[in-house]
């Protein structure tokens, strides 16, 4: 096929990929592309959580680290909705149970960019949602439980030189998944067919 005579000519050359990001200009987010990729990170990264010690619990939510004014009103309700459909009782008054604490490491979207020489090209909007939860006592500080959860989604448009424009799709993959392993060919492979990514639905 064309397609595979061209990879090999781009193996051959000794040509890798490549990729460029940027933050998306302006603040907060701008669109509802921006808005989707990191509506899917987030809901990837929470789906990962274990709520089993806080079952049947009352819990106040706290939430620190880097949390964007635009970002918090999102991350704390994915994440109280996702405890309360765990069987988390929300305390609004009173004292509760357990504290839930989230710390956003990362939660954030990206302009990027990537391209296999000759091959193809795309361009991205990326975001990244990092979280680590834990669960303290709120009368002794002890901490009960603590896990961090990540994902990472896009929303791609490739386009394959000379061959097929191709339409804009989303994806996304845990975090785990996100070290790419191998040398070129295998990079290569990763970029042309998103072999680590899963493509999803816009929410």
């Amino acid at each position: 096929m064309i397609r595979n005579l061209l990879l090999a000519v781009c193996l051959t050359a000794g040509l890798s990929a490549c990729s460029t990001t940027q933050k998306t200009e302006g603040s907060g987010l701008l669109s509802v592309v921006t808005q989707n990729v990191l509506t899917i990170a987030g809901e990837a990264a929470v789906s990962q959580v274990d709520f089993s010690s806080i079952k049947s619990k009352g819990i106040q939510i706290e939430m620190t680290g880097f949390v964007e004014e635009k970002n918090k009103g999102f991350l704390t309700n994915l994440v109280a909705s996702k405890a309360e459909n765990a069987g988390a009782l929300l305390v609004r008054l009173g004292k509760p149970d357990l504290i839930l604490e989230v710390v956003v490491n990362r939660a954030g979207n990206d302009a990027g960019k990537s391209s296999v020489p000759i091959l193809k090209a795309s361009r991205r909007t990326e975001a990244t949602v990092d979280l680590t939860l834990t669960v303290r006592d709120p009368m002794t500080g002890q901490r009960i439980s603590s896990q961090r959860v990540a994902a990472l989604s896009k929303y791609e448009q490739a386009k394959w030189v000379g061959l097929v424009d191709g339409k804009g799709q989303y994806f996304v993959r845990s975090a785990s998944s996100e070290q790419q392993i191998g040398g070129v060919a295998s990079r290569v492979t990763e970029e042309l067919n998103n072999k680590s990514w899963t493509k999803v639905i816009a929410p």
